[in-house]
């Protein structure tokens, strides 16, 4: 898609047709920011209008041209788009693009590679990286992508421009989901407020099974108690499940903790994300106190932490519910 086609991120996409109107292209830039908010939306865009064949003013693709259209379909031969295999980004995947760059693109006036989840390099694919980066060519742009900025090594970050992207205004996924998506009003406000800030995720939270894990989800955490080992065996269980994304419904419990947090400081229904699970979040406030609440935060935070890190997935899960203070 064109540029004025991306919803948000408009200082970052000034400072890319910047860069292009002044024919200032980098080699290599680091676009990083949650996950799911449209970082690789404005990578394609960027890809687009630097090989668009009829560029208009200001710097934004047409759409229609040929290079356009293979690039929004990802076909294009001088577009390469790498993402992980299972845990890691295979070295040979890195070396392969390594051997390609140094050749003239086949079609575009500039080859772009776009490398989705940057982070997840083990240390030899990074080091391939870095030999690409070491050796520049003004006919290859190349463009990382990342949540975690800080996993990368310094020497890769160093050699890239690195644009830095902010979660989305809940407003403007509201109205992309209302405009664009026929979603109804309330419902879209619910899903906005929910995504915190991701479009990606904003759009998962439409599917049913999202809906039943997260009422599911919500059952479990009104009935956990430390009293009552059983109950956050159940609702760790009912994380570890193979069918659900463990991750995902970790960010749905920081979710009702955080609620119940903001309910129970401002007392301003208002401000409450889970609107549909107003009495969960009354309870919760009822029930722990401020240093507990953020005590089960960060014991939330941890576990997804280490999840990351790949560690045993039932281990994490049970210790984090046991160790929450309900």
């Amino acid at each position: 898609m064109p540029f004025s086609d991306v919803c948000g991120h408009s200082r970052q996409i000034a400072m890319l047709q910047k860069t292009i109107a002044g024919g200032r292209v980098a080699h290599a830039y680091l676009f990083s920011g949650l996950s799911g908010i449209g970082k690789k939306a404005v990578a394609l865009a960027f890809a687009q209008t630097i090989n668009c064949e009829a560029v208009p003013e200001p710097a934004d693709a047409c759409g229609h041209c040929p290079a356009c259209r293979k690039i929004a379909a990802q076909n294009h031969p001088d577009l390469h788009v790498l993402s992980t295999e299972r845990q890691f980004l295979r070295i040979d995947a890195v070396r392969d693009i390594h051997k390609q760059m140094t050749f003239k693109p086949l079609e575009a006036s500039r080859r772009v590679v776009i490398i989705d989840d940057a982070d997840k390099m083990n240390e030899q694919a990074a080091n391939a990286l870095l030999k690409t980066l070491e050796e520049p060519t003004v006919s290859n742009v190349l463009i990382l992508i990342t949540a975690r900025p800080d996993w990368l090594p310094p020497t890769i970050v160093s050699r890239c421009r690195h644009l830095r992207f902010s979660p989305l205004p809940a407003e403007t996924i509201e109205r992309f989901l209302i405009d664009r998506r026929d979603v109804d009003p309330a419902q879209a406000t619910l899903l906005a407020n929910l995504s915190q800030g991701s479009m990606a995720a904003a759009m998962d939270l439409q599917d049913a099974d999202y809906l039943a894990y997260r009422s599911d989800l919500a059952r479990l955490l009104a009935q956990a108690s430390t009293e009552s080992p059983q109950s956050l065996l159940s609702m760790a269980a009912l994380l570890g499940r193979e069918k659900n994304d463990a991750r995902q419904g970790l960010d749905i419990l920081k979710s009702f903790f955080r609620d119940a947090l903001v309910l129970g400081e401002t007392a301003n229904p208002g401000l409450v994300i889970n609107s549909d699970h107003a009495g969960l979040i009354a309870d919760l406030c009822k029930r722990a106190k401020a240093e507990n609440l953020l005590a089960n935060l960060a014991g939330v935070e941890r576990a997804a932490a280490l999840l990351e890190m790949n560690v045993n997935k039932s281990l994490t899960l049970e210790t984090m519910a046991f160790k929450l203070r309900l």
